[in-house]
């Protein structure tokens, strides 16, 4: 009997240890930073950021003499106004943004009624898992809205940059299948853009090695190095001088 007991007891203490290092791991996972999963609260920061930027686009100065670039991290992370020289520029890039993100946030471009607008997005949508035809559907209804609401806006779309394959820091977006649908989008945003006067600019091609992009010109697989800067100004210079 007393040994029973023991056995009860031992089994007991071991159960009590094993629910202790459960709950500080659910802890960990899900409280450490409040009352919500860490996920969600990454996700409403990411969501905060957006909208604090947004926000701050509407209230900057309207000129319709500004040159316009629309896009996401590749765009936020430029630094225009130094690589160019030109006080017209603005940047209205959104770290992560996608197509429908661009797309909800029109309004200020369009009461600007710009000079020029050059766009670069759509990786974020891709990497997301949104569908390639799903992508060219809605750049396609974004480059429509900005022809008929900014009728003296000259429009330039940037093809989407290759990703360097298999960097683990962003497995859903640095493999062969994103690379082989930037390549099937860039082809149909390139007709798209001949058929309706749009001026299309392949950067693909400058940035692009063996398929994929070259290592020399990012940092991470998928956004650029300083060099992969200056080499993205060197293409854009032409179309943003004339």
């Amino acid at each position: 009997m007393r040994h029973l007991k023991l056995i009860l007891i031992l089994s007991i203490g071991l159960n009590l240890i094993a629910a202790f290092f459960v709950a500080k791991e659910l802890y960990l996972k899900y409280y450490a930073s409040g009352s919500a999963p860490v996920e969600k609260k990454a996700e409403k920061t990411k969501i905060k950021y957006f909208l604090n930027r947004q926000e701050l686009f509407e209230v900057l100065p309207k000129d319709s003499n500004s040159i316009i670039f629309l896009g996401n991290s590749l765009t936020q992370n430029y630094a225009l106004e130094e690589l160019f020289g030109n006080l017209n520029i603005k940047n209205r890039g959104i770290s992560g943004d996608i197509i429908a993100g661009v797309l909800n946030r029109l309004n200020p471009i369009i009461q600007t009624k710009p000079r020029k607008i050059f766009i670069e997005i759509g990786i974020n949508d891709l990497g997301g898992g949104i569908s390639k035809d799903s992508v060219i559907l809605n750049y396609k209804k974004l480059l429509d809205t900005l022809q008929t609401e900014c009728k003296l806006t000259k429009i330039y779309v940037q093809s989407l940059f290759p990703v360097e394959n298999g960097r683990k820091e962003f497995p859903t977006y640095c493999n062969p299948k994103i690379n082989s649908e930037v390549r099937e989008v860039n082809e149909e945003l390139r007709k798209y853009s001949a058929k309706n006067s749009i001026t299309f600019i392949d950067t693909y091609g400058t940035f692009e090695l063996n398929g994929e992009l070259n290592p020399k010109y990012s940092v991470d697989g998928i956004h650029l190095s300083g060099q992969g800067y200056l080499i993205w100004t060197k293409l854009l210079r032409p179309y943003v001088e004339e």
